[in-house]
């Protein structure tokens, strides 16, 4: 038996890693009480790997650059389509989006972060990352 790609289904996760490498240079989340309006741009990658907030300026030391390496590869896993390749960093993405959220709503206030909070560059890593997940099961399918 052979596989077979799926056009359209390698398209929509090659166009989910797009989302997901855009989503991380947009910003987050909303200023709201202390809590200012930022994006995973100015968060060292040791910080949410240690669990702390710790900022930083340059991008390449940034929690962005885990989010827009992990986009790209979903994007290749796409092109090429790879379901492991495109499953595994959908996943990766969707974890550090989450543990970024969970961070960054940790040190300022858990019960003052809601859905509502979260801006464009959120909704597109973590829904990019979901739709390339699920997507990545269905990229090839078996000929006779």
């Amino acid at each position: 038996m052979r596989t077979r790609r799926r056009f359209a289904v390698t398209l929509l996760v090659a166009l989910c890693g797009i989302a997901i490498a855009g989503g991380s240079v947009l910003t987050w989340i909303s200023a709201r009480g202390r809590r200012p309006g930022s994006g995973i741009r100015h968060t060292a990658i040791s910080g949410v790997l240690h669990w702390t907030y710790q900022p930083t300026s340059l991008f390449t030391h940034s929690f962005a650059m885990v989010v827009l390496v992990a986009g790209a590869l979903v994007f290749v896993g796409g092109v090429f389509a790879s379901r492991l390749l495109a499953g595994l960093f959908s996943l990766i993405a969707l974890a550090a989006s989450g543990a970024w959220i969970g961070l960054n709503a940790m040190h300022f206030s858990p019960v003052n972060l809601s859905y509502s909070d979260l801006r464009l560059g959120a909704w597109l890593a973590v829904g990019g990352s979901l739709i390339g997940l699920l997507s990545s099961f269905f990229m090839r399918h078996r000929t006779l």
